[in-house]
């Protein structure tokens, strides 16, 4: 089997992805706009400035010992420090609503910037990390430029939610897909950043991480993370004949990090019970769940379908503002209405 390896504190796998872009950098003529899109944690970003350094080297191919004036400028820890690169937002917290959506000044502002000549570059390249927060006005200012893109430039869009951007600018833009990951290889990659953990921790993280080694990373360092999985699982798997929900369980999956865990956990179930009617193995850390409630026998496959619908119109909605408390309450309402149904 060929082995693959990232550069020193690269963001892992990838590889095949990786080596596409770097053809795409070869071409005697580039594409002047990317859409790199895909699951929250891929590496969107990262491998986005990794491969900006690519496009922004001036001297190709040197020695690695040896770096051009550009690639000694360009540093994951500070990559706003290079001239010849733009980001929008400069940082996450730019932004002047507390939504975090990109502005038309912001926008205005980077747009004005890329007109200029690069400084030490063969060309100027642009990041727009989270385009989907991209207000209209602000979308409408930025597809005139995808439109009509200055000389010597590089635009390269971010988003896990693809759906959410203007078509128009979508179609504006070359389309590079980063997929989850197959377990095995987040297997590999989780027993290389944390070796001899648990059996039912081991797999609570492989689930919840869902092929993003970006997401990987972050669990390992919350454990309150995982214990919150724990207590989304049994209020989905039991049914109760008052209240299926507490203020305090309402509370903790209200915030932005409980709300996605909450709908990536309902969704995992949800399939692991097709899985079960298909005599496929599922997920160990629902399986045992599921079947001890006998929950594949309370939820008919057309309140599944309804639910996983649920799932992926909330997910899209979480992009403006929502009342997250009031969705989960609802949901939490019809779900154990389903369940109890068929008990």
């Amino acid at each position: 089997m060929e082995r693959h390896s990232e550069p020193s504190g690269s963001f892992p796998g990838y590889h095949d992805l990786r080596a596409r872009l770097n053809l795409i950098s070869r071409q005697p003529s580039l594409p002047s706009t990317y859409l790199f899109w895909g699951p929250e944690g891929t590496g969107k970003r990262q491998i986005a400035l990794e491969w900006s350094k690519s496009l922004l080297c001036a001297d190709p191919g040197h020695p690695p010992d040896r770096p051009c004036d550009s690639c000694r400028l360009l540093t994951p820890d500070c990559p706003a420090e290079h001239p010849d690169l733009l980001l929008l937002p400069v940082r996450n917290e730019d932004s002047a609503d507390k939504e975090g959506h990109i502005l038309i000044e912001q926008t205005r502002q980077f747009i004005a910037d890329l007109t200029n000549a690069p400084l030490y570059s063969p060309r100027r390249v642009g990041v727009v990390n989270n385009a989907h927060k991209l207000t209209v006005p602000a979308a409408n200012s930025l597809l005139k430029t995808l439109e009509d893109p200055p000389d010597k430039t590089v635009i390269i869009l971010i988003t896990h939610l693809p759906d959410a951007l203007l078509p128009t600018v979508r179609s504006r833009a070359l389309s590079i897909a980063f997929p989850p990951l197959p377990r095995t290889e987040m297997e590999q990659i989780l027993d290389r950043l944390s070796p001899g953990l648990p059996p039912v921790e081991r797999e609570a993280i492989l689930f919840l991480s869902r092929g993003a080694p970006g997401q990987l990373r972050n669990l390992l360092a919350a454990p309150s993370t995982r214990n919150l999985l724990r207590q989304i699982i049994g209020l989905l798997v039991t049914f109760r004949d008052k209240s299926p929900f507490d203020p305090d369980s309402v509370a903790l999956l209200s915030d932005e990090e409980g709300f996605t865990l909450f709908l990536d956990t309902i969704e995992a179930l949800l399939l692991n019970l097709y899985r079960q009617d298909a005599s496929v193995q599922g997920d160990p850390v629902f399986e045992r769940e599921s079947l001890q409630s006998g929950l594949a026998g309370r939820l008919p496959h057309l309140k599944r379908a309804f639910f996983h619908d649920r799932v992926q119109q909330l997910r899209t909605l979480q992009v403006h503002n929502i009342n997250r408390g009031l969705a989960v309450e609802e949901l939490l309402w019809d779900w154990n209405e389903a369940i109890g149904s068929q008990a």
